[in-house]
């Protein structure tokens, strides 16, 4: 080390100041790269053993909906254990700090047999760039996991946008109820190119047409390594008690292959990250604000990568959250105590205000993120409609297929009709073009389906039924089953995915019960002396979490969204004897006991007054309101 080095007390104030937030920041990424690689392992094994018993159909949604974080986290922590589980040197230094995720990964391919240790020693001195360079000079480069996305907003009008929402929903019945928006854009993008190839050409184009893009900069050479780079290294080889400390209870119970125990596990793991995303948020926004990373002799983006080991958008957007955080401290309140998770606390900061802030909490604590995400999105379309405009949120080579696409179009016009036209109508023509191919090339059907079956399978636009499941629906259940005289009635078909079909309901790690279209009573991990959730269905698609198994009322002893359901939990299955759709009374010992109330109106007579009510309030309810009205009419019913 250099010896003429000045002391820390001898160091300018803004010094001493970068110095420390750099030592309490890069702290806190220490233990969250200890804390990825170990719920990295849990989840690894857990989805080696199988997620039938917690009966979840995909890892994605599991990682969405039971452990609330994003997807891309869940199997970046997945990747970075199984490239280090043949790897104990380099397992060991990201475990004590000493060598960040994205360190770690790119000296994997290069850091096995003999060589491990030397460059398990590489990683702590060198930058993440010098570190990928290296790598790729040898030819075990890590591919490149990046995901690069662009908005484009477009002026349309609303007859507009709906000549381009019927070619979207042509284009999902070819790719399939899965389809993203942005692959439907695409198809209907290449689809006008592949007709029309005379009009697209690279140039500037007619008058009026898209401009092409502008070449990227070069991009900067990396800094050198800042003058204090040997002291952080020494101060990230101190850190290894720190760093083990986080994990050492959790490393001493290990929940072998039972999936109920990875799960609880897995679980424990996010809410300690949780714990240090907040902390994260808290120390990046000040040191993004005092300048400290320039102090240092870095950029912002190059601090996140080289000293933290992290994306630079994923710090900002931590430092975002703890911006509306702040403005919001009711959100804080309800991320810190685990009523929400880190995905759905961001959904709510983008969209609430001072007057909807707890209205949207409690709708966000008591329905799945794929409802939330999905609810979001029909919001922010309905803001660009009325402005007059509108966002398509794609991949960065589809957005070129759809620049390409209106150019094309509005050359088509210029040369044809000689008029000149905007890109919205551009787009607004290439989506009409999809529609007459899709209409003149219509496939016939490859065999006939009955009524019963078209009915439950586009019932939730073709996805599972199942709450937070993403996968779409190839199999129609019978809630009562055909073998105890469950007709093909609509109430008595709701559309599942293979999995949830074969693996959950009929191995018994899934329930479902109720009538399909008005309300589904759901439990997860029915195999196990309890359910681990609970869920609603009101309606085709309104999810509402009932609770986990063991816990209060909660929200419903408070009067929330769940009292108002409690107050009506069996208004659908009233009704006379004999009465077509009635389903026969259930064994005693699986009927679902929901709360001292529920038993209280069980011993009462069944009321037909409420059941004729809510089932014509029901029927009749305006199509624009959602069945929280038929609810409020339930209650006033009950109420007389």
């Amino acid at each position: 080390m250099c010896r003429n080095r000045p002391r820390f007390e001898d160091l300018e104030p803004p010094a001493q100041r970068a110095l420390t937030r750099d030592a309490q920041l890069s702290a806190v990424a220490r233990c969250l790269g200890a804390l990825d690689l170990a719920l990295g392992a849990t989840l690894a094994r857990l989805f080696e053993v199988g997620l039938d018993k917690l009966a979840y159909a995909r890892e994605s949604d599991y990682a969405r909906e039971r452990l609330q974080i994003s997807p891309s986290e869940m199997f970046s922590c997945v990747k970075l254990a199984r490239e280090l589980r043949h790897r104990p040197i380099l397992r060991q230094a990201v475990t004590a700090g000493a060598v960040s995720k994205r360190k770690a990964l790119a000296v994997a391919p290069l850091a096995v047999g003999d060589y491990e240790g030397a460059w398990t020693e590489a990683a702590m001195r060198l930058s993440v760039r010098e570190l990928e360079s290296a790598a790729k000079a040898a030819g075990s480069a890590v591919p490149e996991d990046r995901f690069e996305a662009e908005v484009v907003v477009l002026p349309m009008t609303p007859e507009q946008q709906d000549r381009l929402d019927a070619a979207l929903a042509l284009a999902k019945q070819d790719l399939g109820p899965e389809a993203k928006p942005w692959q439907c854009m695409e198809v209907i993008s290449l689809e006008f190119l592949s007709s029309f190839p005379e009009f697209d050409v690279e140039g500037p184009g007619e008058p009026g047409a898209c401009a092409p893009d502008e070449p990227e900069p070069p991009r900067a050479p990396p800094r050198p390594m800042s003058r204090h780079a040997e002291r952080v290294i020494a101060r990230q080889l101190e850190a290894i008690g720190e760093a083990l400390s986080v994990i050492a209870g959790i490393e001493k119970d290990h929940p072998g292959d039972d999936p109920l125990a990875l799960d609880a596990r897995a679980r424990r793991l996010v809410a300690a990250r949780r714990r240090y995303d907040e902390t994260l948020g808290i120390l990046a926004r000040k040191f993004r604000r005092e300048l400290c990373h320039e102090t240092l002799g870095y950029s912002f983006d190059a601090y996140c990568e080289e000293r933290l080991g992290m994306r630079a958008g994923a710090v900002r957007q931590r430092i975002w959250l703890e911006q509306r955080m702040e403005y919001f401290p009711q959100l804080r309140t309800a991320l810190s105590s685990g009523r929400i998770g880190y995905s759905k606390a961001l959904a709510v900061a983008r969209r609430a205000n001072w007057f909807d802030v707890d209205e949207r909490l409690a709708r966000a604590e008591r329905t799945t993120c794929q409802q939330l995400e999905r609810e979001a999105q029909a919001e922010e379309r309905r803001e660009h409609r009325k402005r007059g405009t509108r966002e398509l949120w794609t991949p960065s080579d589809a957005a070129q297929a759809v620049r390409d696409a209106i150019a094309a179009a509005q050359r088509k016009a210029l040369a044809e009709g000689g008029v000149a036209i905007d890109q919205g109508e551009a787009l607004a023509v290439v989506a009409d073009h999809f529609a007459e191919v899709k209409d003149a090339h219509m496939a016939p059907a490859r065999r006939w389906m009955s009524e019963f079956r078209k009915q439950a399978l586009m019932r939730k636009g073709g996805l599972c039924a199942v709450p937070g499941c993403s996968r779409a629906a190839v199999h129609v259940h019978h809630i009562v089953f055909r073998s105890s005289g469950g007709p093909d009635e609509p109430w008595n078909g709701v559309a599942l995915c293979a999995v949830h079909h074969l693996h959950g309901i009929h191995l018994g790690y899934l329930e479902v019960t109720g009538r399909a279209g008005e309300r589904l009573h759901w439990r997860f991990a029915t195999g196990e002396a309890a359910p681990t959730e609970e869920w609603e269905t009101l309606g085709d698609d309104d999810v509402w979490r009932r609770g986990f198994a063991g816990s209060s009322a909660g929200a419903d002893a408070a009067g929330g969204p769940g009292a108002a359901r409690a107050a009506v939990t069996d208004v659908e299955s009233v009704g006379t004897a004999g009465e077509p759709g009635v389903a026969a009374p259930r064994d005693p010992a699986v009927t679902d006991v929901e709360s001292p109330a529920h038993a209280e109106r069980a011993a009462r007579p069944p009321p037909d007054v409420l059941a004729e009510t809510a089932r014509a309030a029901y029927l009749h309810k305006d199509p624009r309101t959602d069945d929280r009205r038929w609810i409020l009419v339930c209650e006033e019913a009950h109420a007389a």
